[in-house]
């Protein structure tokens, strides 16, 4: 055969296998550009969410309460929807037509989660109908049955938990909520102090110890700005409060008299001439004993250690027994499948079990109970999305990475899940996490802004931040002379450094007298105005650990060894106030089991 018909032989054979193969390699390179945009855009929708229910929180004074979640949660769960309908609109897909593909919507929140996605409401038509909504509020909760013992323990984010059933032969079935601390570090020396007026008595402690530092009352200031009567703002003024039952008390400016601040107006607290509720009444006795030498004074952070001293005792003493073999199911039967087995240590005995500090028993525990909770729930809404579903696609809960756990167990987030869109040949299959620190709900180890000041100026560093810790004796509240200059606040809830917006028909008054309408209806300030630090901001990644402050120890990375070491650096100073500070802001967050009043 000559070499020319060898090779046309050769391209009549290859040619279309190379055509093929080409098309095949085309087909993949467009689908990988077409799952990284969807990712892409599934991504920003989602921070989109997350960015519109951390607006709302913030800007909404009652964000903390059940009704008003709901609400920002829809409201979130809207503003996915627009972003992604709007991004993905170039390729034929809508609002509604995109509910399709996403088979749940979750939001962790403090003590619980809920589960956007379609579910069969039967209290629609004849019949009933499949729609779109949240499911019931599921908590972090886990039961346990040990000889008599049987009772639920609702788990957080945090260290405080929530106990319902039978613990003791004595009491019968008990609620009780409270945080937990390991009590061994608080020693003997509180002191209380009962005031009487009236019917109305408060019991509150003044000063605790724990381990080696004191834990004080402080002088806590806000910024606001109020409206009179006559719809005139007034400037961003600094004013001491207080909070006693969830409720702020301000403090007027030079006089003993206090004010609520409800609809950006103030609210005198009084009770001459004016009928109010024994709690309204409690609370003026309250903010009228702590105002000391002209200043009110806040025992949040005492009043945190004190009683939950008074709590982990209670609980170690009826549940400290309880080993992880005792968790027990709906049916009934023993949980086996924990994501970390501690096997027979005790959960809820405190000695060398801190619960402030992460790598505890209780810790490694609570976050168990809480993954479990959301992976066997989530599943199961997920695969009933089967039922309700017109396409042919299956539904499956995705298998999450631990850095994605890491997220859900620690903080406020959104996770979505897109599946079964179709792509080329194959279906689009994804999720997106995104967390967030900056909410009402709770507070971490993270979520707080520390102060300095520095020749004047206050700065407001991270907890870990190195400039903190090189400036210790800079941090308010330590350097002066002036007795109120010592207990000046030393940090705040990092929310508070967040911009308030009022919008509404209101004058601001200049100073030559003349008014003038602000610009969009819309007026700002910050609660908190403090310059944030630098290094915060570019090498937040390269601060200590917050876990080492609560320890006392700081680690640092050494690349020598590749491994972290401890460092020859007393943090005294800082550890008393951030430990401070971490304990008044978890104190005062709301809380909507009433038990958390004590």
């Amino acid at each position: 055969m000559k070499l020319q018909h060898l090779a046309i032989i050769f391209i009549i054979i290859i040619l279309p296998i190379s055509l093929v193969i080409g098309e095949y390699i085309q087909a993949q390179i467009d689908t990988i550009y077409i799952q990284t945009g969807y990712s892409k855009r599934l991504q920003d929708a989602t921070y989109d969410a997350m960015k519109a229910f951390q607006l709302n929180t913030i800007n909404n004074k009652y964000s903390s309460i059940s009704d008003s979640k709901i609400r920002d949660i829809e409201a979130s769960i809207n503003t996915f929807y627009n972003s992604l309908g709007t991004a993905m609109g170039a390729s034929g897909y809508d609002k509604d037509t995109l509910k399709e593909y996403i088979p749940a919507i979750v939001y962790t929140m403090y003590d619980g989660y809920y589960i956007y996605g379609k579910y069969f409401n039967y209290q629609l038509g004849t019949n009933g109908e499949y729609q779109y909504g949240l499911k019931p509020y599921i908590y972090y909760s886990c039961r346990y049955n040990a000889g008599s013992k049987d009772f639920i323990v609702n788990y957080t984010l945090d260290n405080s938990i929530t106990i319902y059933g039978k613990v003791n032969d004595t009491e019968g079935y008990v609620t009780k909520s409270g945080y937990l601390i390991d009590y061994n570090l608080l020693g003997n020396e509180e002191e209380w102090v009962t005031y009487k007026r009236g019917t109305v008595t408060i019991n509150y402690p003044t000063k605790v110890k724990y381990g080696d530092i004191y834990i004080e009352k402080e002088i806590l200031t806000e910024q606001l700005i109020t409206v009179n009567d006559e719809g005139e703002a007034s400037k961003p003024t600094n004013y001491e409060y207080t909070e006693y039952k969830n409720q702020k008390i301000y403090k007027e400016n030079g006089q003993n008299k206090y004010f609520y601040y409800k609809n950006n107006k103030k609210e005198e607290v009084s009770d001459e001439g004016k009928l109010l509720k024994d709690s309204d009444v409690t609370e003026l006795r309250y903010a009228e004993t702590m105002t000391i030498d002209g200043h009110l004074y806040n025992n949040s952070a005492v009043e945190y250690y004190a009683k939950a001293k008074e709590f982990s005792k209670w609980v170690e003493d009826n549940i400290g027994n309880i080993k992880q073999s005792d968790a027990i199911d709906s049916n009934g039967k023993k949980i086996t499948d924990f994501a970390v087995n501690i096997g027979d240590k005790k959960i809820f005995n405190f000695k060398d079990n801190d619960p402030l500090a992460d790598g505890s028993t209780f810790n490694e525990h609570r976050m168990s109970v809480i993954r479990k909770s959301i992976e066997t729930n989530l599943t199961s809404a997920i695969a009933n999305y089967n039922v309700g579903s017109a396409g042919t696609y299956e539904f499956q809960m995705p298998i999450f990475t631990e850095s994605d756990w890491e997220k859900l167990l620690n903080n406020i987030s959104i996770a979505v899940f897109m599946q079964g869109m179709p792509i080329k040949a194959k279906f689009f299959n994804n999720y997106c996490i995104i967390t967030n620190n900056k909410n009402e709900e709770v507070v971490t180890n993270e979520s707080i802004y520390m102060l300095t000041n520095e020749n004047g100026n206050i700065i407001a560093h991270l907890p870990g931040c190195k400039e903190l810790v090189n400036n210790q004796d800079k941090i308010i509240g330590v350097a002066g002379t002036i007795k109120e200059e010592n207990c000046k606040a030393a940090g705040y809830n990092i929310i508070d450094f967040e911009r308030q917006t009022l919008v509404g028909d209101y004058i601001i008054k200049k100073d030559d007298g003349t008014v003038e309408m602000p610009e969009n209806r819309e007026i700002h300030y910050y609660p908190q105005g403090y310059q944030k630090c630098y290094n915060c901001i570019v090498n937040a990644s390269v601060n200590y650990d917050t876990n080492d402050i609560i320890k006392g120890k700081l680690k640092q990375y050494d690349k020598n060894t590749d491994e972290y070491k401890e460092i020859n650096t007393d943090i005294t100073i800082l550890r008393t106030k951030y430990l401070t500070v971490l304990a008044r802001e978890r104190y005062n967050l709301y809380r909507t089991n009433s038990q958390f009043n004590w």
